[in-house]
């Protein structure tokens, strides 16, 4: 069964303040942000992996960038719905894409996987017992879980989710890099973190009721957000010091 990589690309990018879409900066000669999510799935093809790429009308370069791939995968490239706001409406606008198993991958951002088994794989192998799936970083400072869509894990089960919390931290010990589902479960699962990013009212006792309350997670050895130039110089650093 194919597995669909949903990579929200439709942000504006401002931190960076760059003259092309973020997801293109190129890190050295041949790599660029966006390549890293492509990277996850260089064994496979259009048989068992598709892409959906949610941008907006400024990121049109990205399509012409992603050419390189079009031997290999199919690719469907998807406006940001206006009336849909901040990541989750992105994802959202690519919901008539999805199909039975779906990956969101933040394209702007370096996953590093514990173990030996590739993201297709663990995807695949816990979707088969799990309808929602976070990959998350464990974390217990409330300056960086502030930032992030901050979880409580307990024995790799997911207790509890905020996103961008400012009271509470000592609640939470982790935060999401990534998430997979199955299609059915996804709309009661985005509405209730879309909620929480929006800052709407939310109860959280109706949260046992989501699809990713008492689900397993993928924890990740390391998680990189390159949305800042600190991030970027940090990174670039380790590729010098190799």
């Amino acid at each position: 069964m194919t597995l669909t990589v949903i990579l929200p690309a439709a942000g504006k990018g401002t931190r960076l303040n760059l003259p092309y879409p973020k997801e293109i900066l190129r890190l050295d000669k041949h790599q660029a942000l966006i390549d890293y999510s492509f990277d996850w799935f260089k064994d496979y093809d259009r048989n068992s992996v598709d892409f959906v790429v949610v941008i907006n009308e400024l990121k049109t370069d990205i399509v012409g960038y992603l050419s390189k791939y079009k031997h290999k995968y199919n690719i469907a490239f998807v406006y940001q719905n206006p009336l849909e706001r901040e990541y989750t409406g992105a994802i959202k606008s690519a919901y008539q894409w999805f199909g039975e198993d779906n990956v969101v991958l933040l394209p702007d951002t370096i996953l590093k996987l514990r173990g030996t088994e590739d993201l297709y794989t663990q995807v695949k192998d816990k979707l088969e017992n799990n309808e929602f799936v976070f990959f998350y970083k464990k974390e217990k400072d409330p300056a960086m879980l502030s930032t992030k869509g901050a979880l409580q894990m307990e024995n790799n089960i997911v207790k509890f989710y905020e996103d961008k919390p400012q009271t509470d931290f000592t609640k939470f010990n982790a935060y999401w890099c990534s998430f997979a589902f199955k299609a059915n479960s996804f709309m009661p699962a985005i509405e209730y973190m879309e909620k929480s990013t929006l800052k709407k009212k939310v109860d959280s006792s109706k949260m046992i009721y989501t699809p990713f309350y008492n689900t397993e997670g993928i924890e990740v050895e390391d998680y990189i957000d390159l949305g800042t130039w600190g991030e970027i110089r940090r990174l670039l650093s380790e590729y010098q010091e190799e």
